[in-house]
């Protein structure tokens, strides 16, 4: 890196302008510089606006990429390990609810597909979308289906729509959904 007039007195970086020593200082460090003396002008973004590149309250954020990366990633694999046993906890909370609904006759949502059981790629959908309940409903499904079975099936497991023609939505649907082979006219599967 070619060194420039500004150092940054905690990790060494060097910066050719004191503007981007103070923002260094102040996004990296937490820390705010001192001015020698008032500005002539104003330089930079208007008082209020938000700096993009912030990562907001992650742990890692107050740490310095070239000040330590296997301080970053210990703490990015850290903060990772504490959210998988967050949804352990909540999977384990839900399958109590959902046999509580089951035993009492109310339906129960169906839980998401797990982040580690799937080889590559997202779930079909996001929990709530159409997609997410087609694929639900398919991969329950004990043989194909046709849009009119899948569409009921939907509303039946809780998907609210306001739409006129659901069986059509999900007819359009179906082929957007990864993994939904068509078996016969008009017949799916997952």
């Amino acid at each position: 890196m070619p060194s420039g007039r500004f150092n940054c007195q905690q990790c060494g970086r060097s910066f050719s302008m004191a503007a981007h020593l103070g923002r260094h200082m102040k996004t990296i460090h937490g820390k705010q510089m001192a001015r020698a003396s008032a500005p002539k002008r104003k330089v930079g973004r208007p008082k209020g606006s938000k700096n993009r590149r912030s990562l907001g309250g992650a742990p890692w954020a107050g740490l310095a990429a070239g000040n330590g990366a296997s301080q970053v990633l210990s703490a990015m694999q850290a903060y990772q390990q504490q959210l998988a046993s967050e949804r352990m906890a909540l999977d384990a909370k839900m399958a109590a609810i959902n046999t509580a609904l089951a035993t009492m006759g109310g339906t129960a949502v169906a839980a998401a597909p797990a982040a580690t059981g799937r080889k590559r790629g997202r779930p079909a959908g996001r929990p709530g979308s159409l997609k997410f309940y087609i694929a639900n409903v398919l991969r329950q499904a004990s043989g194909p289906m046709g849009p009119k079975e899948i569409a009921a099936a939907v509303q039946k497991a809780g998907y609210r729509t306001k739409a006129k023609e659901l069986t059509k939505a999900v007819s359009n649907t179906l082929p957007q959904i990864k993994g939904v082979k068509k078996r016969g006219f008009g017949q799916y599967t997952l």
